[in-house]
C-alpha cells in the first residue's frame, strides 16, 4: 500500500509542477533505481529550482545534468516556487525512481536534510546533492553539498579589474546581501587590494536577483555617482540589467559564472569570473550513479582543477597581463598566494 501511495503521489506532483527544463527534461519516469528490489542504481538524474531556468546561473547548472541525456541517462528539471511543496516535490522525484536528486540553493538544501533519514530509510540508493548550498549535511548518509567556490575567479577578476582600469575605483554589484554574495564581493575585494595599487571598490545591491530593471537602475546610479569606469556583476538575473546599463554608459563590466562575452559583447562584457558548477554536478551524479561516490562534499577550486576565466577573454590582455594573470593563478592553485589575506574568516577549512 505505501508504494502504490507513493507512485500516486509521484504523479499528482508531477502533473502539477511545471518542468523548468521544457523539452530539455524527459517526462518519462526513470525504471529501477531507488526500488530495494531494484539490481542496480538507474541513470536518473531529477534537478529542483526555485528559481526557474530564466536565472543564468540555473540554466547554467541544469546544463550539467542535461549533458547526461548523452550518455543515456534519463533527465528532468522541476522548478517549485510554493517553499510548502519542497519536502513533497523531493518525496515525489525519490519515488518516481530517480538515482539522483539535486535541489538548487539553501532553501531546499534545508528540506533534503530534514527527509533524508527517511529517504535513506526507502530508497538507500538515492543521492541527494545540495548545490550551490553550504547546509551542513555531514550527519547524514544520502547528503553531498556540492560547492563551486566563487573565491578563486573573484579575487582573479579584482585583479585583473584593478591592473586595466584607468580610474581609482572599480564597482561591484550583487544582488543580496547573503553570506554566499560576501564570496563574490570579498574575494573581488581581497584581489584588487593584493594588485596593490591603490584602487578601491565600491559596493551596492540590486536588492531582488529576479529584477534586471532594478540591476539596470542600480548601475545606472553607481556610475552616476561614482568615477568608475568597470564594474563586475554577480546579480543573477538582476546581472543582466547591470550589463545592459554598462553597455550603454560605456563602462567595462565583469561576468559571471560562465562566459557572458559572446551575447553582451567583449567591448563590454571584457572578462567573466568563471564558476564551473556544471562540470561539478555532471562529475557528481556520475560518481553517485556507478556507486563510488563518498563523503559530504564536493568543493571545486583552482586546486581541483577549476577553471577561473575563459580563454577568449585572456586573449584579449596585453602579453604583459597574460603572464602577470598567469602567474596569479598559479600561485592559487598551489597556494603561494593566500587569497584569504584579511579576510581569514571566509577561508575554506574542509
Amino acid at each position: 500500500m505505501k508504494k502504490i501511495l507513493s507512485v500516486l503521489l509521484a504523479l499528482t506532483m508531477t502533473l502539477s509542477l511545471a518542468a523548468c527544463g521544457g523539452d530539455k527534461g524527459t517526462t518519462e519516469s526513470p525504471t529501477g533505481g531507488n526500488d530495494p528490489a531494484s539490481g542496480e542504481r538507474a541513470k536518473a538524474a531529477c534537478y529542483i529550482t526555485s528559481v526557474g531556468l530564466s536565472a543564468p546561473f540555473t540554466a547554467m547548472c541544469w546544463s550539467g545534468v542535461d549533458v547526461l541525456k548523452d550518455q543515456g541517462w534519463t533527465v528532468k528539471c522541476l522548478e517549485v516556487s510554493e517553499t510548502t511543496e519542497y519536502a513533497d516535490q523531493i518525496r515525489a522525484m525519490a519515488a518516481e525512481g530517480y538515482s539522483v536528486i539535486i535541489t538548487e540553493f539553501d532553501a531546499l538544501a534545508e528540506v533534503a536534510v530534514q527527509l533524508s533519514d527517511e529517504l535513506y530509510q526507502a530508497y538507500p540508493d538515492l543521492q541527494l546533492f545540495l548545490n550551490d548550498s553550504y547546509v551542513d549535511c555531514k550527519s547524514t548518509k544520502n547528503c553531498a553539498n556540492i560547492i563551486c567556490d566563487p573565491w578563486e575567479s573573484s579575487f582573479v577578476a579584482g585583479y585583473v579589474a584593478a591592473m586595466t582600469t584607468e580610474k581609482d575605483k572599480v564597482g561591484w554589484i550583487g544582488h543580496t546581501n547573503t553570506p554566499t554574495q560576501d564570496r563574490f564581493s570579498y574575494g573581488y575585494a581581497a584581489g584588487v587590494a593584493y594588485a596593490n595599487n591603490g584602487k578601491e571598490v565600491v559596493f551596492a545591491y540590486t536588492g531582488d536577483s529576479n529584477d534586471s530593471n532594478k540591476g539596470q537602475e542600480t548601475a545606472k546610479a553607481m556610475i552616476a555617482d561614482n568615477d568608475i569606469d568597470t564594474i563586475y556583476q554577480t546579480a543573477n538575473t538582476s546581472g543582466i540589467g547591470v550589463i545592459l546599463e554598462c553597455k550603454d554608459a560605456g563602462v567595462r563590466c565583469i561576468g559571471v559564472d560562465m562566459w557572458q562575452g559572446g551575447e553582451y559583447g567583449q567591448e563590454t562584457v571584457f572578462w567573466s569570473a568563471l564558476k564551473p558548477i556544471n562540470d561539478a554536478i555532471t562529475d557528481c551524479c556520475l560518481s553517485a550513479q556507478a556507486g563510488t561516490w563518498e563523503g559530504n562534499m564536493y568543493y571545486y577550486d583552482l586546486a581541483h582543477g577549476a577553471t577561473v576565466y575563459d580563454q577568449r577573454d585572456f586573449d584579449l590582455l596585453t602579453p604583459e597581463m597574460q603572464e602577470q594573470v598567469k602567474k596569479v593563478v598559479d600561485d592559487i592553485a598551489s597556494g603561494a598566494i593566500d587569497v584569504y589575506e584579511g579576510y581569514d574568516e571566509y577561508r575554506y577549512e574542509g
